[in-house]
């Protein structure tokens, strides 16, 4: 959720791989597929949605990062 708000990504915008990967990277380095776990977590508390090429901000997960 962190990257979220680093980016400014609101409700209904993406946050790309692009930006995504290395900013998890940088935080978690020993976690082998910190990427899949984030995105399987997130998906499954509502907070994105998968989208073609990052997370999709949904309205939960908007309220979550901007309160």
């Amino acid at each position: 959720m962190e990257a979220f708000k680093q980016f400014e990504v609101r409700e209904g915008s993406v946050l790309h791989y692009q930006q995504l990967y290395p900013f998890l990277q940088e935080r978690y380095p020993h976690y082998k597929d910190v990427q899949k776990e984030a995105e399987h977590h997130l998906t499954k508390e509502g907070y994105v949605n998968p989208a073609p090429d990052g997370l999709l901000l949904t309205q939960v997960g908007h309220t979550q990062v901007w309160g």
